[in-house]
């Protein structure tokens, strides 16, 4: 069963050349009009991830019923990891051959649409008659929409209920100093046994795992979208991971480790806490049913009054500009964001509704999920670097600084500096 485990090993040249196929050359030229209506057979391409991470048949059950629901419409899926579709979307971007419609995140719309790579949303909408105050979040650019959220995904923190009764913890930790006594007690490296894993990859930077521990306290990396890096919630922050890595408690390898290697650590009994996805516990569930784990907060740094924030991303989607049927393309769209349809995706994906009024089924009845629904209403959703140019750019120099910082090779003024050097040139 392939569950939402991102970030996976690109696929070769094969699938470069599907994803980067161009949009559908079937039907006319206009980029408006019904398929149906004019005669003229319409093949619509969606690039996405997301097939690859739901169980078999959910994208192509939904595509069969976009396709009968409008009569001379077809979808063809291209389906790769999140990391090959990024990779790939922005070489075929970079040639005006990206697909139709187009998942995408906050990480890559600024700079898709500062390419000219994906049309004007809200141009579409006033066109179909859509009322955008249905959307949870309707981001805009210049004052336009350029990615519509399907899916929102909380990244709360995993608790091994197991690890932490065996090592005394009887209390989940709320702050990063009961967080500090939690790791001591658990980890064992003679047992290949771990406080928690951080992840902080270069070439393939992904997840939350130590932006997290800033967000949950309230501390930010911008200040009215502009670098903000020299404060003392940063400098706390970045001594907090320092030492955490210095004490060993963080598993050996951060700085080739990917997600879904620390998923697996963690569904292996192997870490005692994980911040993750909420989409990992039916993956975590199917691997390991005998793992004894919760759902809770982050910890908050001491003396917090706040509330907590929680670390999110998105999946999103957005329609090329070299489509040549955008009123199919978004007719698509719309499809994915109708009530019923978001919150069976919803379900499907373990993350929340991008619609307004839609609920996902799985937070009935499973005490686990109703956790995690707990935590993010309690909770302020930050996703401070989506809609940012040279997002994922910007993630790697960050992973880049905190590599010398744990290593080493940087002061805690020298990180806080660098970062607001490099941030500085890219944002301004």
């Amino acid at each position: 069963m392939q569950r939402r485990l991102a970030m996976m090993a690109v696929f070769g040249g094969a699938a470069m050349l599907a994803l980067a196929g161009c949009a559908s050359d079937a039907g006319g030229d206009s980029p408006a009009g019904d398929a149906s209506a004019s005669g003229d057979a319409v093949n619509l391409q969606f690039s996405q991830w997301w097939e690859v991470e739901l169980d078999e048949g959910v994208m192509r059950d939904l595509m069969d019923r976009f396709e009968e629901a409008n009569p001379g419409v077809t979808v063809e899926l291209i389906s790769n990891p999140y990391s090959a579709t990024v990779d790939l979307q922005t070489a075929a971007a970079a040639t005006g051959t990206l697909a139709d419609v187009v998942a995408i995140n906050g990480a890559s719309v600024y700079d898709l649409k500062t390419q000219g790579a994906i049309t004007n949303l809200s141009t579409l909408m006033d066109d179909a008659g859509f009322d955008p105050g249905q959307l949870v979040s309707n981001d805009q650019i210049d004052g336009a929409t350029y990615m519509v959220r399907a899916l929102n995904f909380a990244y709360p923190m995993y608790y091994n209920n197991d690890l932490l009764s065996e090592a005394g913890v009887a209390e989940l930790p709320e702050t990063r100093d009961e967080f500090t006594a939690a790791a001591d007690a658990v980890t064992d490296p003679d047992g290949n046994v771990y406080a928690w894993s951080l992840p902080i990859n270069v070439q393939s930077p992904a997840g939350f795992d130590s932006q997290s521990w800033l967000w949950a306290s309230g501390g930010r990396f911008l200040e009215d979208r502009k670098p903000n890096f020299e404060t003392q919630e940063i400098a706390d922050w970045l001594e907090f991971l320092k030492a955490q890595y210095d004490a060993g408690y963080v598993t050996p390898g951060a700085f080739t480790q990917q997600e879904q290697q620390k998923v697996e650590e963690f569904t292996a009994g192997r870490t005692g806490m994980m911040n993750g996805s909420l989409a990992h516990i039916g993956g975590i569930r199917d691997a390991n049913p005998d793992l004894d784990f919760t759902i809770g907060y982050v910890p908050v740094e001491d003396g917090f009054t706040g509330t907590r924030g929680l670390a999110g991303a998105s999946w999103g989607m957005g329609i090329a500009e070299n489509s040549e049927h955008k009123a199919e393309a978004w007719k698509l769209v719309e499809f994915i964001m109708g009530t019923d349809v978001n919150s069976e995706l919803a379900t499907e994906a373990t993350g929340f509704p991008g619609n307004s009024e839609s609920v996902p089924g799985y937070v009935d009845g499973d005490p686990l999920y109703e956790l995690a629904f707990e935590v993010y209403q309690e909770s302020e959703f930050v996703t401070e670097l989506e809609g940012l140019p040279n997002a994922l750019d910007l993630n790697r120099n960050l992973n880049e600084n905190l590599v010398r910082l744990l290593e080493g090779e940087a002061t805690i003024e020298e990180t806080q500096a660098s970062l607001q050097e490099y941030w500085t040139g890219v944002l301004g």
